[in-house]
């Protein structure tokens, strides 16, 4: 059960941007809350894709990454992108690896193994990386961190330019150029580019450099939205400018891999794409790639130019995706037994665990579920039979667990990553004081508030006020994402028409009547709350309002988020 927090609004000011724009409102509330008063500021948040891009060349060292590159063409260098082995990563590598063909720089590109090697720059591939004759790293959502891997690179004469988008320590490596508009320094006025928008910005200023068709770019931007929805930046600013473009560009994607993945997805015969299909249906099957075999696939797949080959790499992903899924339940089941015989859930604050041999492919994946079941910052590390320990961290809003890492580095081989979300290596024989030290700064500063979920809604809505054009409104509002959550509204004194089901796994399905309006609900993972609709009693809903497609039909539904008696 979450805690309301329902927003406020001056009732003038709704009042007058309603009338002066013709809008209901709840519509007019939206705008408000996300400081969208004016008529230009309206209009370009209902038109992203129709909105500038800011000048790469703000970024920090752009000019000297651009000469670099142009000196290892005119040299006949060659050049390995070293990227990431997640969705932001492989979308990165595939972007840069396809403009690098269009301005023809002979290049190859380099995946870690995540089992093997871990996160980011290593020895191992830098190595590996020098057999082949490369004199210039370019990496893609990693390197920023990399301080000793870059000096080592430095010292085997080859030179390192990094993208990246990951915060910045007090140590910064010694690359060549670093492309990062959250440096120091750097005059790029949005510092929230996922790791696939750094890597477009560089694209950008070699495309104005070489002088490449306008549309060399544009074919790339399928790539763009594809990463940075799945690394669940904020949707704001540039990135909703490049995902509404993107989005745009996936319906009729000239990208083989991208269409046998909307193929296998079942989104080939959607008229939109949206975010949630990302995160929720492409981006598991390229996040498969890295978890369960090599992120080299993902990267195959979303740069070969075979209508034979793309088939066959989408297939073998469908396959690792559902391998990835039984692992991930079986894991799942170790930490909760883990959890509930060293945690009391009820009292403490965060949770650390390891074990032997985990698959590190999940251990993301399974440390946002226990944030999700328990709302406490969870730690999931794997130690392999040398003692090293590969961990993933994940945090709650009000607990930067990046920082908390840092104060933290005297037991870590590396980390990195965002408030919300790290990764890290360590050395098992200090686990147990990482843990002991890690409890104490959550025990400080995590709050009884903090472990409350907040459900932040954006208005009371009666139901003859959902109709066609509320939802034609709500879906200008799109692209959706951090910073640009779909509405959330509340019903009050809404009655159930009929009886509730439950559906598939755990999910709720009934009929929510108000006023003699009665409209389709579905609750997902919400199960647990049907005696609540069976009990006779007046009910207040929140939900999001969508528009539920099934066998050629359309209607109105709403997405419940939580459920609370009336009175």
């Amino acid at each position: 059960m979450y805690k309301w927090k329902i927003k406020e609004f001056k009732t003038k000011k709704v009042k007058e941007i309603s009338e002066n724009y013709n809008i209901p409102p709840i519509l007019a509330k939206i705008f408000i809350d996300r400081n969208i008063t004016t008529t230009k500021e309206i209009s370009q948040f209902l038109n992203p894709e129709k909105q500038e891009h800011f000048d790469p060349y703000l970024c920090k060292d752009m000019d000297k990454a651009v000469v670099r590159i142009k000196q290892a063409k005119m040299n006949n260098e060659k050049v390995t992108i070293y990227g990431d082995y997640d969705v932001d990563g492989a979308t990165s590598t595939s972007l840069l690896y396809l403009i690098f063909q269009k301005i023809g720089i002979e290049c190859n590109y380099y995946i870690p193994d995540r089992e093997n090697e871990g996160y980011g720059l290593s020895k191992e591939g830098i190595d590996s990386i020098k057999e082949e004759d490369s004199s210039l790293i370019i990496t893609c959502d990693c390197g920023i961190s990399a301080v000793n891997e870059i000096e080592y690179a430095n010292s085997q004469n080859i030179d390192v330019i990094i993208t990246d988008h990951h915060t910045v320590g007090d140590n910064v490596p010694d690359a060549f150029a670093i492309i990062n508009p959250k440096q120091k320094n750097c005059e790029y006025p949005f510092p929230y580019l996922a790791g696939v928008g750094v890597a477009f910005k560089l694209a950008e200023a070699l495309s104005q450099d070489f002088k490449l068709a306008k549309n060399s770019l544009h074919d790339l931007l399928d790539l763009v939205a594809i990463g940075t929805a799945a690394d669940i930046v904020e949707m704001s600013g540039e990135n909703r400018i490049l995902v509404a473009e993107g989005l745009e560009q996936i319906r009729d994607t000239k990208n083989p891999g991208i269409r046998e993945l909307l193929k296998i997805t079942g989104l080939n015969n959607c008229q939109t794409i949206s975010v949630s299909d990302i995160v929720f249906r492409i981006s598991p099957r390229l996040n498969a790639a890295g978890r369960m075999a090599s992120g080299s696939l993902a990267v195959n797949l979303l740069t070969t130019k075979s209508e034979v080959n793309a088939h066959q790499l989408a297939t073998h992903l469908e396959k690792l995706n559902s391998k990835r899924r039984t692992i991930e339940d079986k894991t799942i089941n170790d930490a909760l037994l883990q959890l509930k015989s060293n945690y009391n859930p009820d009292d403490d604050k965060l949770f650390l665990l390891y074990k032997k041999n985990w698959h590190k492919g999940v251990l993301g994946i399974v440390a946002s579920k226990l944030i999700d079941k328990y709302r406490r910052p969870a730690i999931m590390i794997s130690v392999d039979n040398d003692n090293v320990g590969v961990g993933s961290a994940r945090s709650i809003p009000g607990f930067d667990i990046y920082e908390v890492l840092s104060q933290c580095d005297s037991y870590l081989e590396n980390f990195g990553g965002h408030p919300r979300a790290a990764g890290l290596t360590v050395n098992k024989y200090n686990i147990e004081e990482l843990k002991k030290d890690l409890t104490e700064i959550a025990e400080e500063h995590i709050t009884d508030k903090m472990l409350v979920p907040t459900l932040e809604i954006d208005s009371v809505i009666n139901f003859n006020q959902i109709n066609q054009r509320t939802i034609s409104l709500l879906k200008q509002l799109s692209p959706f994402g951090p910073a640009n959550m779909k509405p959330v509204f509340v019903a009050r004194n809404v009655g159930v028409s009929g009886i509730p089901r439950i559906v598939g796994k755990n999910h709720l399905k009934f009929r929510a009547t108000q006023n003699k309006i009665v409209i389709s609900a579905i609750g997902w993972k919400l199960a647990n709350l049907y005696e609540m609709l069976i009990s006779n009693r007046p009910l207040d809903i929140a939900f999001v309002i969508e528009e539920n497609k099934y066998n050629g039909m359309k209607e109105i539904q709403l997405n419940i988020k939580d459920i609370k008696f009336a009175d």
